[in-house]
């Protein structure tokens, strides 16, 4: 558990930020069983310069509709159904989309500069029918008697995500929402993002922690009357107080 304070930056057009003064994590790694706050992995190989996983993870699109929601500050996942607006107009804040659950295979290259990562994750909750594909490259290193590790990656999304997420639909929009469609048509987009974090102990099971993440949102295939923010800096910074087998 972690202490401090952090934002979530929201790219959503009429939404807050989420905050937090606590960040709890959790991980559990068995012979071929794993879980990692909320993802959930099974190892299909295990080597030294290479590990393959099925793994099954939230979508990060759906949790930008609940950050204003005091249930989700810390990632939450209960359910949110349906969605409203006016018949005629719209607003932002009246845009509900469900959080999805997608699953798929990782594979991780471990090298000496760099550890090149990719993974392609479809829905499997039936919310979307789309799917993803992350490619990431990261290192960490020892630094000032603490670890510091950074990461630089890319996630194509695809047109059907897309439409789910950042499409208005005609209850929504009424009339207006072909007109929407037609004018910005749903197509697959590669977000792109950056990560730093550095850990330093301060004693046998404390230690200050900070991470921040830049996020650039392709708009392309989005109506962009949807996002405010194309660009987000999320961040936490804290001491963390950690219990498990390895301490």
């Amino acid at each position: 558990m972690a202490v401090g304070e952090g934002v979530i930056e929201n790219p959503l057009k009429g939404r807050d930020n989420g905050t937090t003064s606590l960040l709890p994590s959790f991980s559990y790694y068995g012979d071929r069983f794993f879980v990692s706050n909320l993802t959930v992995g099974y190892s299909l190989l295990e080597q030294k310069n290479l590990y393959v996983d099925l793994v099954v993870r939230p979508n990060e699109d759906g949790i930008f509709f609940q950050l204003d929601r005091d249930d989700y500050t810390m990632a939450s996942l209960s359910n949110i159904l349906g969605s409203n607006g006016g018949a005629f107009g719209w607003t932002p804040e009246n845009i509900s989309r469900d959080i999805s659950a997608v699953a798929g295979p990782s594979a991780t290259f471990v090298t000496a500069p760099v550890d090149i990562s990719f993974a392609y994750f479809h829905d499997i909750t039936k919310v979307h029918y789309g799917s993803e594909t992350h490619l990431s490259f990261d290192k960490q290193y020892p630094l000032f008697g603490g670890a510091f590790a950074w990461s630089l990656g890319a996630v194509q999304k695809d047109a059907d995500l897309v439409h789910y997420y950042y499409h208005l639909r005609p209850e929504e929009a009424g009339r207006f929402a072909y007109s929407y469609t037609r004018q910005f048509p749903p197509d697959d987009v590669t977000d792109r993002y950056a990560r730093v974090q550095f850990a330093y102990p301060l004693g046998k099971r404390f230690e200050f922690k900070l991470a921040a993440k830049f996020n650039q949102f392709d708009l392309d295939g989005r109506n962009p009357l949807l996002i405010e923010k194309p660009e987000t800096l999320s961040w936490f910074a804290g001491i963390q107080y950690s219990i498990g087998g390895d301490r």
